[in-house]
């Protein structure tokens, strides 16, 4: 796999390998967040690749298979070998909203719907869509997507999500990589007290967590960083803005980790926003930079939907940012 020097690189975990330090998180081109024409997406994942950008993850379930058809789209005429792609198992897509067809369980994204299955049929199935969407025979990284409660709804569904993968998700992806189809195995979630049960409990390449190490909420430390690095398990951060506060402030309404915001939780904002002011920075690069500081996160997946939300994701990475910021915002 060729690398790129603009971008520092970092490596994931015992895998072995090189990653910049920011990947490409192709959810937004599903659409969930608010309409992305196809040409705008992807010159979006193809701008991060000319930046420097060497991985992008996607899942089905982003734009019920939109994310991964654009993504597709974007990389088709890349060298399969210059990049490293991931994407999820969990849901498989059957065909919606057309004649003898059920309803689209929502109206934007490609007309399918979601079908969870942790089964190992449900995983290969779910794979050979992936595939086929994304126009590769290869995927390099595969997570297993959503089992906690945040996701599942409760942690009695959780618990049902976690054995059936544990049955069947886990062992297809073992077979899977033991036979070289696959390079990787991880899980993404977002809640500390799952991801504390698969470390304990999976035979794991990498941990993608979402939301837990920010500026704003810092339950990944120290025990789930320290454990990722005692293991090799590389850890793959996300959500560094604590879906869209950092980025975009609280207004209107104040959601957080796609929530309704604490009251504790707006205050700390509050006070980040007005010392970030004080010293001349971005809070938005703060966040990103926050991340990036700790030496144990193997990469940080950052989403785009456009070519110049990639530039800016990248410029404000490497932002000037005072010592005297982070020495107060603790």
């Amino acid at each position: 796999m060729t690398t790129n020097a603009a971008l520092p690189m970092r490596t994931l975990g015992r895998t072995g390998l090189p990653v910049p330090e920011i990947a490409f998180g192709a959810g937004p081109l599903g659409g969930f967040y608010g309409p992305v024409d196809a040409d705008s997406g992807a010159r979006a994942a193809r701008r991060a690749f000319e930046l420097g950008v060497r991985y992008f993850d996607v899942a089905p379930l982003y734009g019920h298979g939109r994310a991964e058809l654009v993504l597709g789209h974007a990389l088709r005429d890349i060298d399969r070998d210059a990049y490293l792609l991931s994407t999820k198992v969990g849901r498989y897509l059957v065909p919606a909203g057309g004649p003898g067809q059920p309803g689209r369980a929502r109206p934007e994204g490609a007309p399918f719907n979601p079908v969870l299955d942790y089964s190992h049929d449900g995983v290969m199935r779910s794979l050979q869509q992936s595939m086929l969407r994304l126009g590769t025979s290869r995927i390099d990284i595969v997570y297993i997507h959503d089992v906690d409660a945040h996701s599942q709804g409760s942690e009695d569904a959780a618990e049902a999500a976690f054995r059936a993968a544990m049955a069947g998700a886990l062992p297809a992806l073992l077979e899977l990589k033991r036979s070289g189809v696959i390079r990787a195995i991880g899980v993404g979630i977002n809640q500390p007290h799952w991801a504390r049960r698969w470390l304990a409990e999976a035979d794991l390449d990498l941990l993608m967590l979402a939301g837990r190490l920010t500026l704003l909420n810092q339950e990944a430390k120290p025990d789930i960083l320290a454990t990722c690095a005692a293991r090799g398990i590389g850890y793959v951060a996300a959500g560094a803005f604590n879906g869209g506060l950092l980025a975009r402030g609280g207004q209107p309404g104040w959601r957080f980790n796609y929530r309704p915001a604490p009251a504790e939780t707006v205050q700390r904002y509050q006070r980040l926003a007005a010392l970030a002011n004080d010293h001349g920075v971005d809070l938005k690069a703060a966040a990103i930079q926050f991340v990036l500081r700790h030496a144990d996160v193997s990469t940080l997946v950052i989403g785009a939907s456009t070519a110049g939300e990639v530039e800016e994701n990248l410029r404000l990475a490497r932002a000037p940012i005072p010592d005297a910021f982070w020495s107060q915002a603790g």
